[in-house]
């Protein structure tokens, strides 16, 4: 396999909100991290704005929220792998323009897919299949060596 990240899981949602989104000074494209919780479930961590006194700007790694069942049993095998994981916040609905339905954000995973193989294979997904080498159009008289 090469080094390429390719997308484990395309948009998610951060289930159990721990921040007022719209005074964390969270974006869309910001990074975050992936990171066991002392209960088990897999934390989702950020870069987060939380000012000294209400005044002096200051950030601190703080936790976002955990992942739902079905991302975690995704994300699983590759953190217990230690694999590198890039994970980006792709969508966000701050508290004053949720219409009163409650705040949301969403992250994207792109890694090494390798370790999802047993994944698909208990969810019954068909596992993707390696495409086989075609025939170039135009040398219809010619046969592969």
């Amino acid at each position: 396999m090469s080094d390429a990240k390719l997308p484990l899981i395309h948009k998610a949602p951060v289930e159990g909100l721990t921040i007022h989104v719209a005074r964390t000074g969270l974006a869309i494209g910001d990074q975050a991290w992936l990171d066991r919780l002392s209960d088990g479930r897999i934390g989702v961590f950020a870069r987060l704005k939380k000012p000294i006194l209400g005044l002096i700007p200051h950030h601190r790694d703080g936790l976002v929220g955990h992942l739902g069942p079905v991302a975690e049993e995704i994300i699983s095998p590759s953190l217990a792998h230690g694999d590198d994981l890039r994970v980006r916040i792709i969508d966000l609905t701050p508290e004053h323009l949720a219409n009163g339905y409650p705040p949301e954000v969403y992250i994207s995973v792109w890694g090494d897919p390798r370790h999802l193989q047993p994944v698909l294979a208990a969810v019954g997904l068909p596992l993707p299949e390696t495409p086989k080498p075609k025939a170039p159009k135009g040398l219809s008289g010619l046969r592969p060596a």
